[in-house]
């Protein structure tokens, strides 16, 4: 059993007296700390942040991850399922929630640029039952659809009636399902389909009104991942990525305004064309979600306890009775500085010291 002594617990929201918080790899007690209700904390505590958006290639990168205060990483693309399995059982990273494969169209840029299995591909409405059995068959925690606007783009794209089927199939599994959209018109295809998760947000034109309201209406949740907007508009857009960008934020400004949930994700990959560093991206994420009018406290819940609720993550996110202890301390209050949340005196796992 550890026990951290005479610390504030922070998770975005006004801080209480301080406490004493004991735990092995869950937490099994709070209380009061030993000083009373006069003492003055000495540190600071956390939930362990979540990023609900990356995909894994090697060890090294989740190490640096981990060491900025990163204890889950949600994957949303990555074959085959043993590499997966391999991070899953590595105890010097952090804990893993995984998709694997995406379901795409047959020949879509996934399978034929990317290098995805063709299983990934879903022939049409009857063929979902055959990909979720396979998706449940590698331990999928939730299932990743990719979903293209075909007014925007050539290449193939699931109909409409294929990604309800994936999406009621899923539900009736227990399966969460995160859509990769990044068109207005992905995101209607979407929310017609009804999916719980949009991935992206789009920088070459703006949401509507009526989106923006249905979104908020069914309780959809956004995660932006404006960190990879920004890499992707630097790759293809030349001298106009700063606008791409600012319409980008721009459309994270109306849907927090409108009351949307959004939760941190950053796309956090190692591929040539628009990489994206594990960990340090996240920190780059929670600044522009700032940037979009979310206050520090609103930020720093959107990679704790909202990134956790809105994933069904009951057993982390929060500092509670019962839950993992993924746990971060610093010597100052981050509240007064998100930069301070970069570099955590030390970082707990389940419990485990893993980084101070």
């Amino acid at each position: 059993m550890t026990i951290l002594r005479n610390v504030h617990i922070i998770d975005g929201d006004a801080a209480g007296d301080p406490v004493d918080i004991d735990f092995g790899d869950t937490t099994t007690s709070i209380r009061p700390a030993e000083g009373g209700t006069g003492a003055v904390a000495e540190r600071y505590v956390l939930p362990g942040l979540i990023d609900t958006h990356v995909h894994l290639k090697s060890r090294a990168p989740l190490v640096d991850a981990l060491r900025s205060g990163l204890t889950t990483l949600v994957d949303l693309g990555t074959h085959p399922d043993s590499l997966v399995d391999e991070f899953r059982s590595d105890r010097g990273i952090p804990a893993i929630i995984s998709a694997g494969s995406a379901a795409s169209a047959p020949g879509s840029t996934q399978i034929e640029v990317m290098g995805f299995p063709v299983e990934s591909g879903v022939t049409g409405p009857e063929d979902a039952v055959r990909f979720l059995d396979w998706r449940e068959a590698g331990g999928a925690d939730l299932i990743k659809i990719i979903i293209e606007d075909p007014d925007a783009t050539e290449v193939p794209a699931l109909d409409v009636e294929t990604l309800r089927a994936l999406v009621d199939g899923a539900r009736g599994r227990g399966l969460l399902t995160v859509a990769h959209a990044v068109t207005p018109g992905a995101y209607d295809r979407g929310l017609a389909a009804g999916v719980n998760v949009l991935t992206h947000v789009p920088f070459g034109a703006r949401l509507s009104e009526a989106t923006i309201s249905r979104i908020v209406t069914t309780g959809t949740i956004v995660s932006p991942t404006l960190v990879m907007m920004r890499a992707i508009a630097e790759a293809r857009l030349g001298d106009h990525a700063d606008s791409a960008f600012a319409l980008a934020v721009s459309n994270v400004r109306a849907l927090h305004a409108a009351g949307a949930r959004i939760i941190a994700g950053t796309d956090a990959n190692e591929t040539p064309f628009a990489p994206v560093p594990h960990g340090a991206s996240l920190h780059d994420e929670l600044g522009y979600l700032i940037e979009a009018g979310m206050t520090v406290a609103e930020a720093i819940r959107s990679a704790t306890s909202g990134a956790a609720v809105a994933l069904g993550l009951d057993d982390r996110g929060r500092i509670v009775d019962g839950a993992r202890a993924d746990l971060l301390v610093f010597e100052t209050d981050p509240r007064d500085d998100v930069g301070v949340l970069r570099a955590p005196a030390e970082v707990w796992v389940g419990g485990a010291l893993v980084s101070g």
